[in-house]
């Protein structure tokens, strides 16, 4: 059968061409959009944070010179006048930072080296788009031999180049002096030679980039009080010292330059300068901008962003959909067709029970206690009556006359709705009771489906959406289903939930931290939610809609401090808030798993019920130290919230067997 073509195949920026970047451009749902976040005229820097996925390769390549050009076309200039900036971009990770270290050379030497060859790369960047507005006639610069002196004057040399009169001269210049550092890097082993020894500096740091960019607005008037904006994408491919020198940049900062930094959420590995040491200090010298949580904080925007970028995929795909109809294409959750079909099969939720009955010696009041908490007008109250029973099994009450009270309460709430334990739970606790009754009856849990949740299930994170989107045409493909012909013939939730399962185990391998780092942080994640879905579907649930869990800051070690801190880095975790002990008022780090990873260990989509971890219980999940650590613990915490709740009633191995 002949593959059909996917819109969502594509979800990285550095996959697309410069015109598909421009023509698959959402912007986010505010007044002043993107440009009023990321600010590209204001003379403040900025350091752009965002996990991978989070869309900064595509919004800070938006605002370079490549878009402006096919977004102003033959209108540039006016065009640029009007942006009040123009954009030069560089994707850090082409430089090759780390081929600038080690190789017996000295720290302070590479220092000046790659300072050098970023000057001549940038100055390059910034004279290949001003030649570009040069060649498509937008723009002329009579004067442009004596400007192209005046940046030659730039360089610290008496050495007069008469062969260098125009822009593209220079660019030429400049690229031929670069390539003489590269063969001398390349060429040391087989030279003998130092690096330092072989290459000549011909600018100090900052001349190049600050002084071209002066030069062009003092002697071109079309560029008088434009910005001149360098934007540095993937900056976590620079080495601390190389960091040190481009923050020096960013705290020298002269007009009309400005520099937007950047990084995954790891990326910054100082804000140290070369000035005694010194850190950059935001508010002063920079800003930050965080684009998690920018997306995060702004749910209906975020929402709305992401349906636009779908709705602008299908569209250029050939299909149309209304802004507000593209959640009507999903199948949602279903709670009566769901409950419905509970209440037809064998109850499956009391099976359990019975056999806890059995095992823990109440087999011969086994049967009353079920037919009192059976409630077969609502299967709902009736899992229901069991989370209140196995409260009551907890707190130590005579098991017959509880299930007995239990089943009056029901019935009150059933005819009347009044208010009681019954109405508590339902208020808390009611997805996961659904959770816990699919998962005792051997159904899917698919209460995580829809468009709407697929947004919540990628905290932020565009590329998790879109992947998720992309394996759904997958795997309608597969079933040989059409995607998006009528809202008629919804997604469903089978295609959703392999798409979801597909996107987790993606993200779990991209995300993946090398190194033996890397190795205990994505065991302690498992562990962790590991953890979480046992407290979650545990007898007595010690909070609802568990995905969350706090730490008591003050008391985490060094060590388990950093995986926390590698897992948070890349997003397998979300900080979400700071709290206090009402009585104590002990400051509590709260952290949410990852929404993948939530489904993918049947946890909580919404973020109530909060789990703080206790020193015993961190240790066995970050760094235990052997594999019985933590089952231990877990066997501990099992025991705390499972019947039969701690007590000394222990099964004999003929009541095993009798069970």
């Amino acid at each position: 059968m002949k593959k059909k073509s996917n819109p969502f195949n594509i979800t990285k920026a550095v996959d697309y061409t410069d015109e598909e970047l421009n023509k698959y451009w959402v912007d986010f749902p505010m007044s002043t959009g993107f440009k009023g976040i990321v600010k590209p005229d204001s003379d403040m820097p900025m350091i752009i944070l965002g996990s991978k996925g989070s869309g900064k390769t595509h919004i800070m390549k938006h605002f370079s010179f490549s878009s402006q050009s096919l977004r102003w076309k033959e209108k540039i200039i006016a065009g640029l006048n009007e942006d009040g900036y123009l954009g030069t971009y560089l994707r850090c990770s082409g430089l090759n930072g780390y081929k600038f270290k080690d190789k017996e050379e000295t720290t302070e030497d590479w220092q000046t080296i790659f300072s050098y060859y970023l000057e001549l790369w940038l100055s390059q960047l910034l004279l290949q788009n001003i030649i570009k507005i040069l060649e498509d006639r937008f723009l002329t610069i009579p004067n442009e031999h004596s400007v192209t002196l005046e940046i030659m004057n730039l360089l610290d040399t008496t050495e007069v180049t008469h062969n260098v009169k125009s822009f593209s001269h220079l660019v030429k210049y400049f690229n031929d002096l670069q390539k003489s550092i590269d063969y001398a890097i390349n060429n040391k082993t087989f030279t003998n030679r130092n690096v330092s020894e072989t290459v000549e500096i011909l600018a100090s740091p900052g001349s190049l980039i600050f002084g071209i960019p002066e030069i062009l607005e003092r002697e071109v008037k079309e560029f008088n009080g434009i910005r001149f904006l360098y934007l540095l994408d993937e900056y976590e491919n620079f080495t601390v010292d190389q960091q040190k020198y481009f923050n020096t940049l960013i705290r020298e900062r002269r007009n009309p330059v400005c520099f937007k930094i950047g990084a995954r959420r790891y990326g910054m590995r100082t804000y140290e300068t070369l000035s005694a040491g010194e850190e950059i200090k935001a508010g002063s010298e920079f800003e930050f901008l965080d684009i998690d949580s920018n997306f995060r904080e702004n749910k209906s925007g975020y929402k709305k962003f992401i349906s636009d970028i779908c709705i602008k995929r299908l569209e250029l795909f050939g299909i149309k959909i209304l802004e507000d109809q593209i959640g009507q294409y999903f199948e949602v959750f279903d709670e009566d067709a769901f409950l419905k079909k509970m209440q037809s099969g064998d109850k499956g939720h009391f099976r359990e029970l019975s056999r806890k009955l059995s095992l823990y010696k109440f087999k011969n009041i086994r049967n009353r206690i079920i037919s009192n908490l059976t409630f077969n007008e609502n299967i709902l109250l009736e899992r229901i009556n069991i989370m209140l029973f196995y409260r009551e099994w907890k707190k130590g009450s005579d098991l017959v006359l509880a299930s007995e009270n239990i089943a009056i309460a029901c019935s009150k709430y059933a005819l009347h709705k009044v208010e009681n334990e019954h109405s508590k739970i339902i208020q808390k606790f009611k997805y996961d009771i659904l959770d816990a009754l699919a998962r005792e009856n051997g159904e899917k849990i698919n209460t995580a489906i829809g468009f709407d949740n697929i947004i919540k299930i990628s905290n932020g994170i565009p590329r998790h959406a879109l992947i998720i989107m992309k394996h759904i045409f997958k795997w309608n493909e597969y079933y040989e289903l059409t995607t998006f012909k009528s809202i008629k013939s919804k997604i469903s939730a089978q295609s959703q939930l392999n798409a979801i399962k597909d996107t987790a185990k993606w993200f779990i391998e991209d995300a993946r931290i090398p190194g033996d780092q890397g190795s205990m942080a994505k065991n302690s994640i498992e562990r962790l939610c590991d953890y979480l879905r046992e407290l979650r579907f545990a007898d007595v649930p010690p909070e609802c809609s568990i995905s969350t869990f706090s730490i008591k800051s003050k008391f985490v070690p060094t060590e388990i401090s950093n995986i926390i801190n590698f897992l948070e880095q890349y997003s397998y975790i979300i900080e979400v808030a700071e709290r206090r002990d009402k009585n104590t008022h002990s400051r509590y780090d709260t952290y949410q798993l990852n929404g993948l990873l939530a489904v993918e260990w049947e946890l909580s989509l919404s973020r109530r019920g909060i789990i703080d971890l206790n020193f015993t219980t961190m240790k066995s999940i970050f760094i235990p130290e052997d594999a019985s650590e933590f089952s231990v613990m877990m066997n501990a915490e099992k025991i705390k919230y499972n019947a039969p709740f701690n007590t000394n009633t222990s099964p004999t191995l003929f009541d095993i067997f009798e069970v």
